[in-house]
């Protein structure tokens, strides 16, 4: 086998799999979600907090954690749909985020999807470090 037609089997497949991952991080980067497209996850960690849903519905649309944005919200159903940006290694992620009162306090279902498609501990340590973050921003806690 000469060396020009071995270069080619090498290069070919490289610049198929870098094209192939410059789209879907453009597609990830632009996608928006709505409370209408993007459905709880099976995935989910729920938040606990002794305020009232109102008020926790509240903190999250006003002051959502830093690295996330609040990309649509519907207060009748107490949905909010945070997002955070693709990363060198993820392709970001949708977090829908359903509040409802707890007895006297407020649940949040927090759930995951991403952007693209991922799988593995990354999903579960990005899903982990947002619960952990809204648990601080409510003042509650992430339940086991």
């Amino acid at each position: 086998m000469d060396t020009q037609r071995v270069d080619l089997l090498v290069f070919l497949p490289a610049v198929f799999v870098f094209v192939f991952v410059g789209i879907l991080f453009l597609v990830a980067y632009n996608r928006k979600g709505s409370v209408a497209t993007v459905q709880m996850s099976k995935r989910r960690l729920v938040v606990q907090s002794p305020a009232p849903p109102q008020v926790v519905y509240g903190w999250l649309v006003q002051h959502c954690p830093g690295g996330y944005a609040v990309e649509d919200h519907d207060p009748s159903r107490g949905i909010v749909l945070l997002s955070s940006r693709p990363s060198a290694f993820t392709w970001g992620f949708f977090y829908p985020a359903v509040v409802s009162a707890d007895g006297a306090g407020t649940r949040v279902d927090l759930g995951i999807k991403s952007k693209a498609f991922q799988y593995g501990p990354l999903v579960t340590r990005a899903h982990r470090k947002l619960a952990g973050a809204l648990a601080g921003l409510v003042q509650g806690r992430v339940a086991e």
